[in-house]
């Protein structure tokens, strides 16, 4: 199931979108601007939310810069995108979180460097949160993340994978300091250390992932924005707005969630409940599980067209021979073959021979 599901992330991320797009839904808000010199867009931002035939749901926001100075930024960023996420949906689970996020991103960053051999490259930052309960942040290469408050603005909880990000104090952070220098990335070759950590707060607060065109128009800009913006689709949007408005030269991608207000879809079946929110559309898909042994017939309305009535067969009673008398064999093998017989009821829909009322 993993190679198909990663193919068809990747194809979803790959449309084409215009030079200035926006998609928005409760809680969760994507927009992105080409600008006045790229010739594309090699950003490549999605928001997930997964549904687990055991009930678990899980938040997946992230953002991938592909890197214009090597080959085909897009295609890579499409790229790690949709194998962090194939990779995490169909990894083995039961161990540690942190682990699962760490083998997305070695698997991101090995097919990427197989796909392109070092001449393609794109930064990835992503929240992963289980639910309601606890999330994780990761993040490689320059793209930023950002906890937003209405009264505090923003606090950057990234530090750029760059000499000069790495090389700043924390508690001297120039934020309008841009510096190109990656000294990593996703496709780099080599194993990469991604920085994983927890959120202490969960997925309540609102939080704003950005690429390097999105925050380039200055901490003061951004502050005011988000002091502003009384959910994420107001937040991105004024980024984007703003980023077209004075010119930024550069992709301008910005992707947010507020993790309390994203509806998760309930699992269904025994599936997997995927649904991606893309820069430019949305896909669902269900994944089907493992099939249980006695399948289940799902309920109907009786006046539903679908609707099938089964009825038990009668079974004959069985009659206790009198003592003295001995019972007749025929009959008693026949009650016997009867015990424990369950009416076995296959449906079929939507076959090739149906045809439409």
């Amino acid at each position: 199931m993993t190679t198909g599901l990663i193919k068809r992330i990747e194809l979803f991320l790959s449309g084409e979108f215009p030079g200035r797009s926006t998609q928005t839904s409760p809680g969760l808000a994507l927009g992105t601007l080409k600008g006045p010199v790229r010739e594309d867009n090699q950003d490549r931002g999605v928001v997930a939310t997964l549904s687990m035939p055991s009930g678990e749901t899980f938040l997946i926001a992230l953002l991938c810069d592909g890197m214009g100075g090597m080959t085909a930024g897009g295609e890579a960023a499409a790229c790690a995108a949709s194998h962090f996420i194939g990779q995490f949906v169909s990894g083995p689970r039961g161990g540690p979180i942190e682990r699962t996020i760490f083998e997305a991103v070695s698997a991101a960053n090995s097919e990427v460097f197989r796909r392109f051999r070092g001449g393609g490259g794109t930064t990835l930052t992503a929240i992963v949160a289980t639910g309601m309960k606890e999330a994780w942040a990761v993040h490689v290469g320059d793209s930023r993340l950002y906890e937003c408050g209405i009264s505090e603005g923003l606090g950057l909880l990234t530090r750029d994978d760059t000499i000069g990000g790495q090389l700043s104090p924390p508690s001297n952070v120039d934020e309008d300091t841009l510096d190109n220098r990656l000294l990593q990335f996703v496709g780099i070759g080599a194993p990469i250390e991604p920085h994983i950590f927890r959120l202490p707060k969960g997925v309540r607060p609102t939080y704003l992932l950005t690429s390097d065109g999105a925050h380039s128009i200055g901490k003061r800009a951004l502050d005011g924005i988000a002091k502003r913006s009384r959910n994420p689709a107001e937040l991105v949007r004024k980024i984007i707005y703003v980023a077209e408005a004075i010119g930024v030269e550069d992709n301008s991608t910005a992707v947010s969630v507020t993790g309390s207000d994203v509806i998760w879809a309930p699992p269904f079946g025994d599936g997997i409940e995927l649904t991606l929110w893309g820069l430019g559309d949305k896909l669902v898909m269900w994944l089907e599980g493992h099939q249980s042994r006695q399948p289940v017939v799902p309920k109907t309305p009786k006046d539903s067209k679908f609707a099938v009535t089964a009825e038990k067969p009668k079974r004959p009673p069985r009659v206790r021979p009198k003592a003295g008398k001995k019972a007749d064999s025929s009959v008693a093998k026949k009650n016997d073959d009867d015990v424990g017989v369950k009416p076995q009821l296959n449906i079929e829909f939507g076959s090739q021979d149906s045809e439409e009322s």
